[in-house]
């Protein structure tokens, strides 16, 4: 009971506070908020909350009944009607992904939870009984259990491929900050343009489909056409390009990377990630997350770790990645980098080679004004990559990012 409340008051905190939600969006927040933990974070006008307190009482009313008559999500789903229509909002009503009020790594000190786990604790006393909230912060009935969790993540640090034989080392140090290189409004605007356009449909124009287009047809074009689910490609790996040309957007290259890592694993895209530098004056390809790794904060220590210095091999990483990415045949391959390589024919061979074994190659570069950013951009496109692309601005990259892996 006591992991469940401190559970309940941890996504308490995670939800945004009311005044940054607008519109009729913060009515379904506020309803989430109320029916979840019986608390809103903020203020809100009385009549909107009056009908907040009428849809909680009916959906709990909907969620007792389908537990003790065992009714299936289908029953639920019809009794979705009568809440919305409680609360007065549109059914088709777009809801923005809540972005928590707090800044990744940021802890709350003890007193600030103890205030949450209070209230929570409080609204949630029918079903669980009193809890003494001080034994729930000091976790003893739990530590076994996470000193078990700690040996488990400990043995799976260095987990991925054995890949000396290739060239490939894994990233050793752990007393790394990686939340400098977070960058929240970068991620959740990816994050929201990626769910955008993942659940979202194009038409495509062939010789037959679902529906005949008659001016079509008159205009001499395709005459049917289709809608077709747009999904992302199920493997993409990621080559980030730390080279001492890149040094002084080292830190934005980063947080390009993680950005992209952090939606990729929310949208629970099978990816990869490695980077490379020079080290002891020879080129070393890091493995920073293995495709059958969780993303998580011990993957971005690894990169957050790895310093941007030497010059930029990248024909020599592609060839000592080739075997892996044989094996592997992902369908993406993103390269972050300034378009600068220490031999552009080599890596115009190596990037035909890639394509050759059913590889869509791609890159991305970053420069810190528009001049730098057209420079990369025309750099890149004498690379042979199938897509590129430049920006100066972090913010621009939501908005750009997604044409290069629409393939």
């Amino acid at each position: 009971d006591e992991e469940i409340i401190f559970n309940y008051s941890y996504m308490l905190v995670s939800r945004p506070q009311l005044h940054t939600v607008y519109g009729k969006a913060r009515i379904v927040e506020a309803f989430y908020q109320y029916f979840m933990f019986g608390a809103i974070k903020g203020e809100l006008q009385e009549s909107h909350f009056e009908k907040i307190k009428k849809a909680t009482i009916f959906a709990k009313k909907i969620v007792i009944e389908s537990i003790e008559n065992n009714q299936k999500t289908s029953w639920i789903e019809k009794n979705v009607a009568e809440i919305i229509k409680i609360l007065d909002i549109d059914s088709l009503l777009t809801i923005p992904i809540s972005v928590a009020f707090m800044k990744a790594g940021m802890a709350l000190s003890e007193e600030e939870l103890k205030k949450v786990l209070k209230i929570i604790a409080k609204n949630k006393e029918g079903d669980f009984g009193a809890i003494d909230t001080s034994s729930v912060v000091k976790g003893d009935n739990v530590y076994d259990e996470y000193k078990v969790l700690i040996e488990e993540n400990e043995k799976n640090e260095n987990k991925g491929l054995t890949t000396e034989s290739v060239g490939i080392q894994i990233p050793s140090t752990k007393n790394i900050d990686e939340t400098i290189i977070y960058d929240m409004s970068l991620i959740n605007g990816l994050k929201m343009k990626f769910k955008e356009w993942k659940t979202g449909w194009k038409e495509q124009h062939l010789r037959s489909g679902d529906e005949f287009d008659d001016e079509n047809f008159i205009e001499g074009n395709e005459p049917f056409f289709t809608d077709i689910k747009k999904s992302i490609k199920t493997k993409i790996i990621i080559l980030l390009d730390h080279s001492s040309s890149i040094s002084s957007d080292a830190v934005e290259y980063k947080k390009a990377t993680i950005a992209l890592c952090e939606v990729l694993a929310f949208l629970r895209v099978k990816f990869a990630v490695y980077a490379f530098s020079t080290e002891n004056r020879s080129v070393v390809c890091w493995s920073v997350k293995e495709d059958n790794m969780k993303w998580n904060n011990i993957t971005a220590k690894r990169l957050a770790q790895i310093v941007a210095n030497g010059s930029t091999p990248l024909a020599e990483v592609y060839d000592k990645m080739f075997s892996t990415l044989q094996a592997k045949q992902p369908n993406i391959f993103l390269t972050l980098t300034d378009g600068e390589p220490s031999d552009s024919n080599a890596v115009r061979k190596m990037t035909k080679s890639l394509k050759g074994i059913g590889i869509t190659m791609v890159a991305l570069g970053l420069g810190p004004n528009t001049v730098r950013a057209t420079t990369i951009a025309n750099n890149l496109k004498h690379l042979g990559y199938d897509k590129t692309m430049a920006v100066s601005r972090l913010k621009d990259i939501p908005n750009k990012v997604i044409n290069l892996l629409d393939v």
